[in-house]
């Protein structure tokens, strides 16, 4: 059974269009108008990836991307024509996992829903078993990308995972900037945006006891982030 994409657009052409970028990815499509018929679709249908436009005639994107985060982490990218630092910015803190601006090109959309389906499923369906990453008060669980604070799952989005996940694997070490913009989002240094200051700021909020003294993400001004988490005695996961 493939995955199915949910297309959230009310415009007939970019509908067709995406329609079609989805199906070169050789997944199914479902596609709403609005933003009322969009979170129904999540809750009945449970799709493996949400497209959301932002001009809904029901609602306001935003107002969509902030409802669903309440109850899914699902993976989002949000296609739009709206081109401000600001709705990028709001999109993120929100929980969006990508943000895409129209006229935007076939061929990037389509590597960027492969590549966010990818990382996000790729060990849930692998059946391989790998190494957990345990630090004092945190636990990281690759395969089936789960973390845990002290005794309680924390509920990351696709993104926030990868994140996490790139910095705990270099613990103790500098990772700079565009490295972590480049291999987590695609985008190289000629792209200039907050997307992973908001990330971090997301991350920290879910994972830091103090989030004005962070102690597990630290910023290295003008380079990058230090996981400084302190690491416990490696486990197995099973």
């Amino acid at each position: 059974m493939p995955y199915t994409v949910l297309v959230v657009e009310p415009d007939p052409a970019c509908r067709s269009l995406l329609q079609r970028i989805v199906a070169k990815c050789n997944y199914s499509c479902q596609c709403v108008e609005d933003g009322a018929a969009a979170l129904r679709a999540v809750a009945e249908a449970n799709p493996a990836l949400m497209l959301l436009a932002l001009m809904l005639p029901d609602m306001d994107g935003f107002d969509v991307c902030r409802q669903l985060r309440q109850e899914s982490t699902i993976p989002l990218i949000i296609i739009t024509s709206r081109r401000s630092e600001v709705d990028r910015i709001c999109a993120f803190e929100l929980g969006a996992d990508d943000y895409v601006t129209k006229p935007f090109r076939p061929a990037e959309l389509l590597w960027r829903i492969r590549t966010l389906m990818h990382t996000t499923y790729e060990h849930r369906s692998s059946g391989r078993i790998g190494p957990s990453l345990h630090f004092e008060g945190i636990s990281i669980k690759p395969d089936s990308r789960e973390v845990s604070v002290g005794d309680s799952e924390i509920h990351l989005t696709p993104k926030e995972f990868d994140l996490l996940l790139a910095l705990a694997e270099n613990h103790g070490t500098v990772v700079s900037s565009e490295r972590l913009l480049l291999d987590i989002w695609g985008y190289d240094r000629s792209i200039r945006t907050r997307t992973l200051d908001v990330h971090i700021n997301r991350l920290r909020s879910k994972i830091e006891a103090d989030t004005a003294n962070p102690q597990l993400i630290r910023t290295v001004n003008g380079v990058g982030y230090r996981f400084d988490g302190i690491a416990a005695t490696p486990i197995v996961a099973a």
